[in-house]
């Protein structure tokens, strides 16, 4: 199983827009605060403020240079400037002596009670003063009679806070900022929730055995590979029934064929047995003879079927044995030489005279090249049977070819299945059982090795190939 790499961390990839989502959340926070609230009328009223301080020191000066009189309204009035006056006609000017008492007023005046903050501002003997509402801006001048003040005051561009109005649009602003974190936390959470909705459909169509369908790995986070961790176990689920069909389909043709070829020799036990029972001389020796023939062949299915069985069905330990292979071949071909002869088969030989060593189970290997020789001698057309052996690599192959028929492609691949015969009518001239190379392929599997049948140019060859163990 192959898993893709993790580009991001979900989680990672989780806190980040969760970051991203409060950071601009807080901006918008602050951004309503300033809107909502008077700070810009503080930054537009310092700029006010910076105004009139200038042309009160413009006018104090011009005040002194020109020693203008207390009681000289045009020339107090002149020293301020025409210009001036025009460009702020919301403004007031003063002019007091040092008691206090009021030589000039022009303009607009804003001051509750001047009289009073001006004894403050000389109580505190401060050139000029503002209290928290805007008071007015003072500078001492030194006129003919003495010691006077020049006063100019502006309009407040400051509103009144009310604490309950302030507190609401506090209120106000965390909410548009809490209204922005959720709409851009479900915006950039859409592709994983709808991601993570495409993963559950998915499943459900695999639950209900659409195991062609694959769900599509995006990304390189958790869920692209829970994706295709689903994908890979949809894979073995769809292979594990296919398996579990075939295995069906092969034991309902197991339970067919072995009623077939029980019941062939049973039917025939039984109606031999009949004849002898209902004759006067039930120990005829040729229905004896006949019984006991059908009796062994009865035996020797039931035989191969019980450890075609043993050796499917259970756990098999192998008794190992380091073996020369070739000297083992050597002896099986010569046992079996004077049977092939007899039926017109000459039998060629390319194995090795020098030692090839393997480990295997010698009586279980045994049985397989005693197999598939059987196989060659009933099945066989007449020729030449050629049995080659050599070591390529880590392996040795050995070959068996018998002149034949051409093979279909399809009949290769099926005759190590118990119970196949190419003889579709299975005829029962010729004896087995049909599981003959079943039980060498299921041996050669045991072994970690390989079995598989090739046909072309009039020979079908089975081909053995052994791992070489130390």
């Amino acid at each position: 199983m192959k898993l893709l790499p993790r580009r991001l961390n979900l989680n990672v990839r989780l806190i980040l827009i969760f970051i991203a989502c409060l950071a601009a959340a807080t901006v918008t926070f602050f951004l309503a605060v300033l809107y909502f609230t008077p700070l810009e009328d503080f930054r537009k009223q310092e700029k006010v403020n910076n105004q009139v301080e200038k042309v009160l020191v413009d006018w104090k000066d011009a005040l002194e240079e020109g020693e203008v009189s207390l009681s000289d309204s045009s020339a107090i009035e002149k020293a301020i400037g025409t210009t001036v006056k025009g460009q702020h006609e919301e403004w007031g000017f003063l002019v007091t002596d040092a008691e206090g008492n009021v030589t000039y007023r022009t303009g607009k005046l804003y001051s509750e009670d001047l009289p009073k903050l001006l004894e403050q501002q000389l109580r505190d003997d401060t050139p000029r003063g503002r209290d928290e509402k805007q008071a007015p801006f003072i500078s001492t001048v030194s006129f003919p009679e003495g010691l006077g003040y020049a006063i100019i005051e502006a309009p407040s561009s400051i509103k009144a806070i009310n604490p309950t109005s302030y507190n609401q649009k506090l209120i106000l602003a965390f909410a548009l900022a809490v209204v922005v974190f959720l709409i851009l936390f479900v915006l950039f959470m859409r592709p994983v929730t709808r991601y993570i909705e495409q993963i559950e459909s998915g499943i459900g169509r695999i639950v209900d055995h659409d195991w062609t369908y694959e769900i599509p790995v995006k990304g390189r986070d958790e869920l692209s590979s829970l994706a295709a961790n689903i994908n890979w176990m949809t894979d073995q689920l769809r292979l594990r029934f296919e398996r579990e069909r075939e295995l069906e389909q092969s034991k309902n043709e197991l339970i067919t064929n072995l009623s077939h070829d029980l019941r062939t020799p049973l039917t025939s036990i039984i109606g031999y047995l009949q004849l002898a029972k209902d004759q006067k001389s039930p120990g005829d020796k040729g229905y004896v003879d006949t019984t006991y023939r059908l009796s062994l062949k009865l035996k020797g299915l039931m035989d191969e079927l019980f450890e075609y069985t043993k050796l499917t069905h259970h756990q098999v330990e192998l008794q190992t044995d380091r073996v020369d292979f070739a000297a083992l071949l050597h002896q099986l071909v010569g046992e079996y030489t004077p049977i092939l002869e007899g039926k017109g088969l000459r039998v060629e030989m390319e194995v090795p005279e020098e030692p090839v060593l393997v480990t295997v189970d010698i009586e279980k290997m045994i049985r397989v090249f005693d197999n598939l020789l059987s196989n060659v001698e009933k099945y066989s057309l007449e020729g030449t049977i050629k049995l080659r052996m050599k070591v390529e690599g880590d392996r040795v192959l050995t070959s068996l070819s018998n002149p034949s028929d051409p093979v279909d492609p399809e009949e290769l691949h099926r005759i190590f299945d118990q119970f196949y015969r190419l003889d579709e009518a299975r005829s029962t001239k010729i004896a087995g059982s049909g599981l003959g190379l079943a039980i060498a392929k299921r041996i050669v599997e045991l072994h970690e090795g390989e079995i598989w049948a090739e046909s072309g140019e009039g020979e079908l060859t089975v081909w053995v190939a052994l791992p070489v163990r130390g």
